[in-house]
């Protein structure tokens, strides 16, 4: 069953529900801490381990890919596409929750960390 979000004052003109699970943009820092060396996946389809060497180890539908990562302006970046051009995105973290996102109100990818497994 799905429970109803409760309302928060926002401004005398404006309300917005308050959320028990925000998301909130992570900093470099924050980044590494919580994503390197670990999995982000969606459970089923994809995931992706971040190692600490700057390479990204991809499954997708359980073919493997190297590839690899960087931060840049608080922003985790990797190749993307068969032109390989680097793509950036904003990381924003409820608990275990992931969401990358081009810009803050547009979630582009959505997944989980998790402890890394070997395949």
């Amino acid at each position: 069953m799905r429970s109803r979000p409760s309302w928060s004052w926002q401004s005398p003109r404006q309300f917005r529900p308050a959320l028990t699970n925000r998301f909130r943009l992570l900093s470099a820092k924050e980044i590494r801490l919580k994503i390197i060396g670990r999995d982000l996946t969606d459970g089923v389809h994809w995931s992706w381990y971040y190692r600490a060497d700057g390479t990204l180890v991809s499954i997708e539908m359980g073919k493997q890919r190297l590839g690899s990562w960087k931060i840049e302006d608080n922003k985790l970046c990797s190749p993307s596409g068969r032109n390989r051009q680097m793509e950036c995105y904003e990381v924003w973290a409820s608990g275990k929750n992931i969401s990358l996102r081009y810009f803050a109100d547009m979630p582009a990818i959505e997944g989980v960390v998790t402890p890394h497994t070997t395949p």
